[in-house]
């Protein structure tokens, strides 16, 4: 078994951290690093990144994720948000990301136009903005998850939050921006209990 795929092994929703244990800065650097260079869908890059270490704050926002230990025991909890307004087609950002993968004006405006087109595709079909900002966000967390596991890092993903309590907490504009989820990162406390997984069989087909 190769490095990476003993990560994936080791890798496990963390209910219960060591908060003795903290994170050396330079690998949390590095995990952040990773959700920085993770793709995203027409290279938009939504997703931004808060790190909770105020003690106050903490206690808090675990009141809004109904009392979840994992927000206070962490060495580190990050919440993932999502840029929703800036994503519009007319808005500065929007253009301005558009507009840097191409030199030329007439390919720009085709990157422009193909964008505009692309989210009116997903409108129609009941997608919001939110929605799709939102599975960037996660495509993020997952990139950032098995680099933890990777470097012996234990993490947990939370999506039980209320998230209008927890938007208000945090001072979000939600016309602007939006919760996608929250991470905690540390180290187990206890021993990993045997995972439960589908046999590979189960989950794939060939065409």
């Amino acid at each position: 078994m190769d490095k990476f795929m003993k990560a994936m092994n080791f890798r496990h929703a963390c209910k219960v951290f060591d908060d003795s244990k903290v994170i050396p800065n330079e690998q949390l650097l590095n995990i952040l690093e990773v959700g920085r260079m993770s793709p995203s869908s027409m290279g938009m890059e939504p997703t931004r990144f808060i790190v909770i270490r105020d003690k106050d704050l903490r206690e808090r926002l675990k009141e809004v994720c109904w009392n979840q230990i994992q927000i206070t025991s962490a060495s580190e909890v990050i919440v993932l948000k999502t840029l929703i307004q800036p994503l519009l087609p007319t808005s500065n950002y929007a253009r301005s990301m558009l507009m840097g993968k191409s030199k030329t004006q007439e390919k720009q405006e085709k990157w422009i136009k193909s964008y505009t087109n692309f989210l009116h595709s997903m409108q129609s079909k009941g997608i919001s903005l939110e929605n799709w900002a939102h599975k960037q966000a996660y495509i993020a967390a997952s990139s950032m998850m098995n680099y933890a596991a990777y470097i012996g890092i234990d993490s947990c993903p939370i999506e039980g939050f209320d998230i209008d309590l927890t938007n208000k907490l945090l001072g979000l504009d939600t016309f602007k921006e939006s919760i996608a989820l929250i991470i905690a990162f540390g180290y187990r406390i206890r021993e990993q209990q045997k995972r439960h997984r589908l046999k590979l069989d189960d989950l794939v087909e060939y065409r």
